[in-house]
């Protein structure tokens, strides 16, 4: 897809701004008492402020997501603000937060990723996440080449000026409230936490200390859609139109509060932890481990190393209701069974007490569908712990033909209290054929007596196999 031509900054001609001399006239208007070259300057980077607004309402009409709307909305305040016009470092931390370069391709490893994600339609949690990758990227970019500091240095030199003090509130509001970047970079915090506190700072700081800023807004949107003498140059967006989107995308960017919302959710998950190892079945088995096969020992002692595809099948239309119910009330869960080979994603973090917690992400034709929970050992048994559900699962870990591995759930645990399982049977068999791993997790109704069988076959006319599911894992390529 072809978009604007980048023009960066101190490489426009005098002519590109001079042409619609309307720019010129602007600079004169806000910077009534500076020389002709200060002036030029304002233009020229005013400019640039709106080619890319411009250049991002086009770049998010094909790759969107629910944190464009935040960036637009930015861009729209920046440029009726005439921020980057004002601070030299404005217009260059504005090249920092782009997208693209002015070759039109990804600035950085993590936008590639995001545009990616969207040309594969993958689902929206994921391009969320992988823009929120992008974005932190930036920031990190943005104060590891000293722009930040730079400003504070700018903005010091006008203190007593009513209008950079305006700018240091909009920088304090857009980056300055990000305490928790690096521990969202670093790993140690995930990214919707991160930006869902950076969110709640912004809110605050909007609504109080930075009330004047927020009447700045409305006066250049006022102003701007009641002139009726501008003249916009080629390729832009008019000061009316960016107005009108501003207020647009304002209403919309309440939509990241279900952004805001995972990341209070997400917030004691734990640092990614791709290059750990979990003992869990060294811990569970003992000398008995050696009787399993490595790539499955490999598997489980951190599972994010594998690239996974899953297959849903439910036998019964009770079992499909129920699927499709628990999903929608709990967040977690799958009940599409009718996509082959979904692709997957198994993620790893550590909680703050060393336990694992694993998230099972699967892309089900633009949908995306969650289980999460923790893996623990207490008294050398096995358990999976759903946090949120207050539910735990205890589960029997046994070697297998073949150097393969049987794990069951044995017994149901909610709030403290053991729950009989009523012949229910969840098992997942792991086999390793060469360099491929096959999981193959049952749900079963296996009565244990007679009149439990009973019931179960010839009343309910309940089947044996109630549904599975079956993993293919490999291990990722570099």
């Amino acid at each position: 897809m072809q978009f604007l031509s980048r023009i960066a900054p101190n490489e426009m001609s005098e002519s590109a701004v001079q042409k619609p001399q309307y720019d010129l006239r602007e600079a004169k208007k806000y910077l009534p008492n500076a020389d002709e070259t200060a002036q030029l300057n304002f233009a020229r980077r005013q400019f640039r402020a709106r080619q890319r607004f411009a250049e991002l309402k086009k770049f998010y009409s094909v790759h969107r997501c629910r944190m464009t709307r935040l960036h637009l909305l930015a861009s729209c305040a920046v440029t009726l603000g005439r921020f980057a016009g004002f601070s030299a470092t404005f217009d260059a931390m504005g090249e920092h937060f782009m997208p693209l370069n002015r070759e039109n391709q990804p600035r950085t490893a993590e936008w590639k990723n995001f545009i990616a994600a969207c040309e594969r339609k993958l689902p929206l949690e994921v391009r969320e996440e992988l823009w929120l990758a992008a974005h932190f990227s930036d920031l990190q970019n943005v104060r590891a080449n000293g722009l930040y500091a730079r400003f504070e240095t700018e903005a010091a030199q006008h203190q007593n000026d009513p209008t950079w003090q305006l700018l240091q509130q909009h920088m304090d509001v857009s980056l300055g409230v990000r305490l928790m970047d690096a521990s969202a970079i670093s790993g140690i915090l995930p990214y919707e936490t991160a930006i869902a506190d950076s969110l709640v700072l912004t809110v605050k700081k909007l609504s109080t200390a930075a009330s004047r800023l927020v009447y700045l807004y409305a006066k250049e949107s006022a102003r701007a859609i009641l002139d009726l003498s501008e003249r916009t140059p080629e390729n832009l967006l008019s000061y009316r139109r960016t107005a009108l989107e501003m207020t647009g995308y304002f209403w919309l960017a309440l939509g990241v509060s279900k952004i805001f919302r995972r990341g209070v959710r997400e917030r004691e998950r734990g640092r990614r932890a791709e290059t750990e190892n979990w003992n869990l079945l060294e811990t569970v088995l003992g000398e008995r481990v050696a009787r399993i096969k490595p790539l499955i020992r490999e598997f489980y002692a951190n599972p994010s190393r594998f690239d996974v595809t899953a297959t849903l099948r439910l036998e019964t239309i009770p079992a499909k209701i129920w699927s499709r119910v628990l999903t929608v009330l709990f967040g977690q869960g799958l009940f599409e069974t009718n996509l082959e080979e979904i692709p997957a994603r198994f993620r790893i973090f550590q909680r703050r007490d060393g336990s694992m917690h694993f998230v099972r992400e699967l892309f089900c034709a633009g949908k995306y569908r969650v289980f999460d929970s923790d893996f623990v050992v207490r008294d050398k048994k096995l358990y999976e712990v759903f946090t949120d559900l207050k539910t735990s699962i205890e589960m029997h870990v046994q070697p297998i033909e073949n150097g393969n591995l049987s794990i069951q759930g044995t017994r149901l645990i909610y709030r403290g209290k053991k729950l009989p399982l009523l012949g229910f049977k969840v098992e997942f068999c792991s086999r390793a054929e060469n360099d491929l791993l096959k999981i193959d997790g049952k749900l079963t109704l296996e009565p244990k007596t007679k009149a439990g069988a009973f019931f179960a076959r010839k009343i309910l006319r309940r089947p044996e196999n109630l549904g599975s599911i079956h993993y293919v894992v490999r291990r990722k390529t570099v």
